[in-house]
């Protein structure tokens, strides 16, 4: 046992003296580095190049001047300097990376300002084949765009739609609301209104027409006799809301058009009347003379008016008492407006 631990303790005092390997760690501190060691596109960088023991009669230098630095395409350099730290000479190179993957820079030729080292008879001693790696922010096995990204809504949007959407429905239902129950309660006084309308345009259409044949002698009396009797007939269609294009002069005594009743005078014979002057005027095989064409301008005119005029009288809502009948339709004498 005892000779067992005498081996036991030298063993360990063999291990205690046995000095570590510095090998690895020489050839660790020669080696050039990055700062910092992963380095993007576009980014500023530092490389450390150590030079060792050789060059450790070198002057430190700074070369900042465009003269010196030799930059390329890919790398452009900003400063190169020499300096002494520590017993040891290191290089330092700054410069900015524009393209990724492995990178050369080019040479760089060290001045020789110390008398202990000269220049070789091929040339000044030049330090090269200095590659680095420069990492890429792209992945190349990830080059696809992602997806669009939802647009952004201003505050109060979510608020402005919605509103405008219910404003639009409550619109829509209080037009056809509005519509159904304005029938029913203001229907007399929609009807009075769109035959007034009738009416004003027909009057003024009356206008037009008899100016045109005062100053215009280019087309024949029978043209605007024709013209006449289509107007008017279209606007007893839309008047009276029954089809008149088609009817004779006799046809008009039989059908009731819709107006109130007046007393001693009736408007269909008026109409009758008027439209069985004007056929025999067209139809009779006599020229249409210019005076023919005024007389029947007046003899619409007067019609029109008489028209209007009982138009104005009429009362807006219908009354339940209608002994009155000269309230709800033409007064007994027609007078007849001047439409020139």
């Amino acid at each position: 046992m005892k000779k067992l631990k005498k081996c036991f303790f030298a063993f360990l005092f063999l291990i205690t003296l046995t000095p570590p390997c510095p090998a690895q760690s020489n050839a660790a501190d020669h080696a050039p580095f990055l700062l910092p060691q992963t380095l993007f596109v576009g980014d500023s960088g530092r490389l450390v190049v150590p030079l060792g023991q050789e060059f450790s009669d070198l002057e430190p230098f700074v070369w900042e001047s465009f003269e010196k630095l030799r930059s390329t395409a890919e790398l452009e350099i900003l400063r190169v300097e020499l300096e002494r730290r520590g017993g040891q000479t290191r290089l330092l190179i700054d410069f900015i990376p524009y393209a990724p993957g492995s990178l050369t820079f080019p040479p760089i030729e060290l001045p020789f300002t110390s008398p202990s080292i000269e220049a070789s008879e091929e040339g000044p001693l030049v330090i090269s084949d200095l590659t680095i790696h420069i990492a890429s922010i792209l992945n190349p096995a990830r080059m696809s765009l992602a997806e669009a990204a939802s647009p952004l809504a201003l505050p109060g949007t979510s608020l402005l739609i919605y509103g405008t959407l219910g404003l639009i429905l409550v619109i829509l239902f209080i037009g056809v609301g509005g519509s159904v129950w304005g029938r029913r309660h203001f229907g007399d006084i929609w009807e009075k209104l769109r035959r007034r309308h009738l009416l004003r345009n027909k009057i003024a259409f009356l206008r037009r027409l008899r100016y045109e044949c005062e100053h215009n002698k280019k087309e024949s009396p029978g043209f605007y006799l024709s013209l006449l009797s289509g107007e008017l007939r279209e606007f007893l269609s839309l008047f009276t809301r029954i089809n008149c294009h088609s009817l004779s002069a006799v046809e008009f005594l039989e059908l009731p058009l819709g107006f109130p009743d007046s007393g001693n005078f009736s408007w269909q014979d008026d109409l009758c009347s008027i439209f069985r002057n004007w056929d025999i005027l067209r139809f009779s095989g006599m020229d249409i003379k210019m005076t023919d064409m005024m007389q029947a301008l007046t003899e619409t005119g007067k019609f029109i008016m008489a028209l209007d005029k009982a138009e104005r009288e009429r009362p807006i809502f219908k009354l339940e008492d209608s002994g009155n009948d000269e309230a709800s339709g033409f007064p007994e004498s027609i007078v007849a407006g001047d439409i020139s």
